[in-house]
């Protein structure tokens, strides 16, 4: 009886929403704006308007719609699902292999609940609500055009540290926020020659706040600035070039009202200028939001000392950008 129920249990918890709330058929309303009209949908006639069964697929529906002087053809793009994109949220963090299941189920996918054909529209190809804003989101793109300047500011939010410091072990860190400005000049349609000026830090709470430290800390920050050629595709950019940085470690002694002994400690600070590369890819959200990763690597340092040397940090970078020029 244990045994019976617990595959019970773990039955449920292989099935995910999709698979137990959808069917394999379901109705979908199918009407037109032309008189007198019918439709051929796999080989069967029906007298429009109609409500009639359809079988979930991934292939697209085929719809004719035919009267005494019209015949053209329609094809409904098979999408997703609602109760598959939605209704699997939960699974896919608790039970990712419910989500499997519905990935490989043929009920995942549906035509919407309606179809109108309109035979004013040129357009022949009819996507669901959610095919079409996923469609018509990704599909566009926003042109930027050859002499345009863009004005360009960013919070590095996420900030990831290796460095160097001079007779010290190699540091890694990863922390929270920072401020970037610069200014973007198009030579070409797409593609722009852009100089920014980056403060980074590690600090702990990803949000400007005071933090009461209690003992020995290590603190990160930088500031750099790079100049880089860069590429646009559609709602990508792609850019790279040269940097020169300033990157500072020092070490504090934090909670003098628990240890008061460790007044008299000093910090520690050490700061180096280098000179490197800049890597940076964004994806444009909207007509000014891009989020994108810096990755900025440092090979030559030149003060303290010169020598060959690699330090990098990688940012997370949340960037908003505006015209000053089209």
């Amino acid at each position: 009886m244990k045994h019976r129920l617990l595959l019970v249990l773990f039955s449920l918890i292989l099935t995910s929403c999709a698979t137990v709330m959808t069917r394999r058929y379901y109705n979908l309303e199918i009407n037109t704006n032309y008189p007198n009209a019918k439709v051929l949908v796999c080989d069967s006639l029906y007298n429009l308007p109609a409500d009639l069964k359809v079988k979930r697929s991934k292939s697209d529906l085929k719809i004719r719609l035919f009267s005494d002087s019209l015949t053209r053809d329609y094809f409904v793009k098979s999408s997703p699902n609602p109760a598959f994109i939605y209704g699997n949220l939960l699974w896919l963090e608790f039970s990712p292999a419910t989500y499997l299941i519905d990935f490989t189920s043929q009920k995942r996918f549906y035509y919407g609940k309606s179809v109108y054909l309109n035979t004013s529209d040129s357009e022949n190809v009819i996507r669901p609500p959610l095919s079409k804003f996923y469609y018509d989101y990704f599909s566009k793109s926003y042109s930027t055009n050859k002499s345009q300047i863009n004005l360009v500011f960013s919070i590095p939010w996420i900030n990831s540290f290796y460095l160097q410091p001079q007779n010290e072990s190699a540091k890694l860190n990863t922390g929270f926020y920072g401020i970037s400005g610069g200014i973007e000049y198009f030579y070409k349609n797409d593609k722009y020659i852009g100089l920014t000026t980056n403060a980074v830090m590690d600090n702990l709470a990803p949000f400007p706040a005071p933090i009461d430290y209690s003992g020995a800390y290590e603190t990160m920050s930088s500031v750099y600035l790079s100049l880089t050629d860069n590429f646009k595709f559609k709602r990508f950019t792609f850019g790279y070039g040269l940097n020169y940085s300033i990157n500072n470690w020092e070490l504090k002694y934090g909670g003098y009202h628990f240890d008061p002994s460790q007044q008299t400690r000093n910090p520690v600070r050490k700061s180096s200028q280098s000179i490197g590369f800049t890597v940076n890819e964004y994806y444009q959200f909207g007509r000014h939001f891009f989020i994108g990763l810096i990755y900025r690597p440092s090979l030559i340092e030149i003060y303290p000392m010169t020598e060959l040397k690699y330090e990098h940090l990688i940012s997370l970078d949340l960037a908003w950008k505006f015209r000053l020029k089209k």
